[in-house]
């Protein structure tokens, strides 16, 4: 499973995001975790012209804002990302991963990025091993007419009164995979704001079970077997 920290493309690192307490849920499940590090804005970062075409289509498709100053290094996420996949898929022995059976999970930023990697860069054709399933933790996909049919299943958590990315982002993007046929699990934590605690990712639960084990079991379901949970889930 790969993961992309969050921090709004201007701070974080792959030891943030929690992800050691993702890892230590993934890892009993026989699924290894690999947390990237990506350039940020203060790197000022130069991304190659294939991503810096990817962002300005979704610009002027009106997916972004054309004076948004991080623009630069939301292409440069984009592209790091791929970048570690192509290591991964070159090095699956020595890594102990399987490229044909991957999970992209962000968060915030990551999770913006993961979703842009997983569903629109296919009409660049920009190569990288796809997902079989896709975690969004209070991100959104910046056109959500990039998901189309046949697309990866995912899974959602947002809080309704977010005010840091709107939980319309997880409304539309649910509403847009309704309309193209792509499965999903959208857990609306009524009342909560961003990020892991404000949601209560690790303390909230729906039948017995924490949102992250929701989560994770979800993820297996995709990779190794089992039954996965879809649907629109309440959570209080």
């Amino acid at each position: 499973m790969l993961f992309v920290h969050g921090g709004g493309f201007t701070s974080g690192n792959k030891a943030g995001s929690n992800v050691n307490a993702i890892a230590e849920a993934m890892i009993p499940r026989g699924i290894n975790v690999v947390s990237i590090q990506y350039r940020l804005d203060p790197d000022d970062p130069l991304p190659s012209q294939p991503f810096v075409d990817v962002v300005d289509d979704i610009v002027a498709a009106g997916g972004g804002d054309p004076n948004e100053p991080r623009l630069d290094a939301i292409a440069a996420a984009f592209e790091d990302t791929v970048a570690a996949l192509g290591f991964l898929d070159a090095n699956q022995d020595n890594l102990c991963v399987d490229t044909d059976r991957i999970a992209y999970w962000g968060s915030s930023a990551g999770a913006y990025t993961v979703l842009q990697v997983g569903y629109g860069l296919n009409q660049f054709g920009i190569q990288r091993p796809e997902p079989r399933v896709v975690v969004d933790y209070w991100g959104g996909l910046f056109r959500d007419s990039d998901l189309e049919v046949g697309e990866a299943p995912f899974l959602v958590i947002h809080g309704t009164n977010d005010a840091t990315v709107d939980y319309k982002e997880a409304v539309d993007l649910t509403n847009r995979a309704d309309v193209v046929a792509v499965s999903f699990a959208l857990y609306t934590v009524n009342g909560a704001g961003h990020g892991f605690g404000a949601t209560g990712t690790f303390t909230n639960t729906v039948e017995g079970q924490t949102l992250l084990e929701r989560t994770a079991d979800f993820v297996e379901a995709h990779l190794t077997g089992g039954t996965p949970i879809y649907g629109r889930f309440d959570v209080n």
